[in-house]
């Protein structure tokens, strides 16, 4: 997406906040919200403290759409041959690299499933859990348009940042967007107290967690956009830490033109 306004709306921003603390008495923001939405954001503010979980972070292999300007968000799309030798280059730099690896989490969506596959099989064919919460931004009935229609025609930002509740026919609303990437991450983390998780997840999802678990601000989603298969490294102990960010070293020759899409 071509704009930080699609992220920064209040939805975001209860959801980031609870990044940075355990007790929801720090929260008075809260008040305004309905009780059950309340009950949401305290369950995972509310998690205790364990030994660091070390992430490594993966966008999906390159597909077709990715060489467009078009959303294509949770339709299922597949590899294509650069985008599975991408995920081959990267799964030989795990193998090397991080024998360690506890698991493998993904997205459910064929581009990040059959990416996490590739790295499965280089591990010795390490488990994969689905997780779909990890699937990318659900526009619904306006997944396919051009970022141009969805700015202009369909007015999406607007909506938005108008109301954080607000949803494309059949899609999710950002406020919903962004509580399960922070409830995946937190579950994960939670999960695997002083190992190291490999996460296969998508370009807007991943930009909008960093954003959210790295600066606490939802805005700052520009700052983490990542090229298909890079590496990035996350260690999470009682705040997450950045240690690596879209590292391509693995990918020479393999990274088509920038495109950033899902």
């Amino acid at each position: 997406m071509d704009s930080p306004e699609i992220y920064f709306v209040a939805a975001l921003i209860v959801a980031l906040m609870s990044l940075r603390g355990y007790d929801a008495r720090h929260f008075i923001f809260l008040r305004d919200l309905p009780q059950y939405e309340k009950c949401r954001i305290i369950a995972i503010m509310n998690t205790p403290t364990f030994s660091p979980t070390h992430l490594l972070l993966v966008r999906h292999g390159e597909t077709n759409a990715n060489l467009t300007d078009k959303w294509q968000g949770s339709t299922d799309s597949p590899l294509n041959q650069r985008g599975r030798s991408q995920a081959e280059a990267l799964a030989r730099r795990l193998a090397a690299e991080h024998r360690d690896i506890a698991t493998i989490y993904a997205s459910p969506l064929g581009r990040a499933h059959k990416t996490a596959e590739i790295i499965s099989a280089a591990l010795g064919h390490l488990q994969v859990q689905i997780d779909s919460d990890l699937a990318e931004f659900d526009l619904g009935e306006w997944e396919g348009l051009s970022y141009e229609a969805l700015r202009y025609e369909k007015r999406l930002w607007d909506s938005m940042r108008a109301d954080p509740h607000f949803a494309p026919p059949g899609g999710e609303s950002a406020f919903d967007f962004a509580t399960r990437l922070l409830r995946s991450f937190h579950a994960i983390k939670m999960r695997h107290p002083g190992q190291k998780v490999v996460v296969v997840s998508h370009g807007g999802a991943l930009a909008t967690a960093l954003s959210m678990l790295v600066d606490g601000d939802g805005s700052q989603w520009t700052k983490y956009q990542m090229d298909n298969c890079a590496l990035t490294e996350l260690v999470w102990e009682d705040a997450p830490r950045l240690v690596r960010f879209n590292d391509v070293s693995h990918l020479d020759g393999l990274l088509a033109p920038k495109r950033w899409a899902g």
